[in-house]
């Protein structure tokens, strides 16, 4: 339960091992799979929870939040592991809001188990969101540009106040950007990612549109 979609490979081998050591117990059932903790290994299972591995522990595991609560009323759509450059790059899990698809959500993923915080980008839909200003900084800085490229520095500098702290809220809409085909990167200039845009954008509805579907479901 506690897994939910985030069920993967690693997790899946984790309870295999637990497994194959006694420490937990596979219930049969038909239609789903269940454990138990056994209670004769309550000690060893206790250990496994309070353990600190040494460094220079050849079995010593990176630890990162397996698990992560998704924001409420929000789905978790993708994370950037795959796109990072750098082994020093953030993680972001991407959320969009299950009633609008483009309203968006993301959690920064550390190595402490604590609650990660929550940055609220708002929807493309709302004009004066944060989404929404970020994606109007990255036209108009990619709009001045002679050839049409940018870094994160530029759109901070077109709108501080929407990239936030640390230019989180930035990087945030530009891996959400490049996820959505809006923008795609060019090169790397020192530390910096640079972009162009790929001219697709936004889908936004008008009030006119919405009532010709009215008018015509």
């Amino acid at each position: 339960m506690e897994a939910g979609r985030h069920y993967d490979t690693n997790f899946d081998l984790a309870l295999r091992s637990l497994k194959d050591e006694g420490v937990i117990m596979l219930l049969e059932s038909k239609q789903q799979k269940k454990y138990v903790v056994n209670y004769d290994k309550l000690d060893q299972a206790y250990s496994i929870i309070n353990s600190d591995p040494k460094e220079g522990d050849e079995h010593q595991k990176v630890l990162v939040q397996p698990y992560v609560h998704e924001p409420e009323g929000y789905v978790f759509w993708f994370d950037n592991r795959e796109t990072r450059r750098l082994r020093k790059q953030s993680v972001y899990n991407i959320y969009f809001k299950n009633t609008d698809n483009l309203n968006f959500a993301a959690q920064l993923i550390t190595r402490s188990v604590d609650t990660p915080k929550t940055v609220y980008m708002g929807s493309l839909n709302e004009p004066e969101s944060y989404i929404s200003r970020l994606w109007r900084a990255v036209s108009i800085v990619s709009s001045e540009s002679k050839d049409g490229t940018f870094i994160l520095q530029n759109v901070q500098d077109k709108d501080r106040i929407a990239c936030g702290n640390n230019r989180q809220r930035g990087k945030i809409a530009l891996i959400i950007f490049r996820r959505l085909g809006y923008l795609q990167e060019v090169s790397v200039k020192g530390n910096s990612t640079v972009f162009k845009l790929t001219g697709k954008k936004p889908f936004t509805i008008t009030l006119d549109d919405i009532f010709h579907r009215l008018r015509h479901p």
